[in-house]
């Protein structure tokens, strides 16, 4: 339950049957997801396809909806910190190696509190950006000053 739905169910099944049928170089399973919720008195559903080089060895179809679902907390821990606390989204660079310099200074600078154990990320960032002496101490650049 979350985001206004409720009895949120995916169903994932797989197949290599088509590994060796497609010509998709490292293809080991295809999948269908199918999702049903209900957001208020709505029921939704979808089915979605995909392709996968992971083998049934490695990961079988509960194992790959475990990892299809993961990719959300990925986005969740970086993107959406990046684009929200940092507002990678509203840059105004776009060319040269402008924006890669910037996605560099943008993941140094969530990463270093993560390293220190915090996880208010967007709390941790408003704090440095009144106390810059406290970045330099964990850069070792410094020693925090005691107020």
């Amino acid at each position: 339950q979350g985001h206004g739905r409720y009895d949120d169910t995916r169903y994932l099944i797989t197949s290599t049957d088509l590994a060796e049928y497609l010509d998709w170089p490292g293809l080991a399973q295809v999948f269908r997801l199918e999702r049903t919720w209900r957001d208020k008195a709505d029921l939704h559903r979808t089915i979605r396809y995909g392709l996968t080089s992971v083998p049934p060895e490695i990961a079988s179809a509960d194992q790959l909806l475990a990892l299809r679902r993961g990719h959300w907390a990925i986005k969740n821990r970086a993107h959406y910190v990046k684009d929200v606390s940092l507002g990678e989204g509203r840059s105004s660079v776009h060319l040269g190696v402008g924006p890669m310099i910037l996605a560099i200074v943008r993941d140094t600078a969530l990463n270093l509190p993560r390293d220190a154990g915090v996880s208010a990320i967007a709390a941790q960032l408003g704090a440095f950006s009144r106390h810059p002496e406290w970045v330099l101490a964990l850069l070792s650049i410094a020693e925090p000053e005691n107020e």
